[in-house]
């Protein structure tokens, strides 16, 4: 009867060891969940953006975005953008600034505002 029970404490405590533990980050509450990929993915490509230039005055400015695969994107205020979640929501000499429209919608830690600069 010892021997059967060492023999099954055993195999229990094998068993119990081999799981994998899930960690959790305590600084996270629990009730956010992982961003939708297209979230993700469009933040990851408006980051791989350089701001190229902007001309303009008063409130009709243009700017020019160069992406990392070397296609030229021509932004402004009134003009919608490759990406479905962002919008332009300040352009001026030397800087674009995006929001994204759904922050607010998704439960999720991604950035609400990404603010392009020119390199000098």
């Amino acid at each position: 009867m010892k021997q059967l029970f060492l023999v099954s404490l055993l195999f229990f405590s094998a068993e119990v060891l081999t799981q994998e533990v899930l960690r959790r980050n305590p600084f996270i509450p629990d009730d956010i969940t992982q961003c939708p990929a297209e979230v993700v993915e469009e933040e990851l490509q408006l980051l791989s953006w350089t701001l190229r230039g902007v001309i303009g005055r008063d409130d009709d400015w243009y700017g020019w975005v160069q992406t990392q695969a070397g296609d030229w994107i021509r932004i402004a205020r009134q003009k919608p953008l490759p990406l479905f979640s962002w919008r332009l929501d300040r352009l001026l000499y030397g800087s674009a600034q995006f929001t994204n429209q759904f922050a607010s919608r998704y439960s999720c830690r991604s950035r609400s505002v990404i603010e392009l600069k020119l390199r000098k």
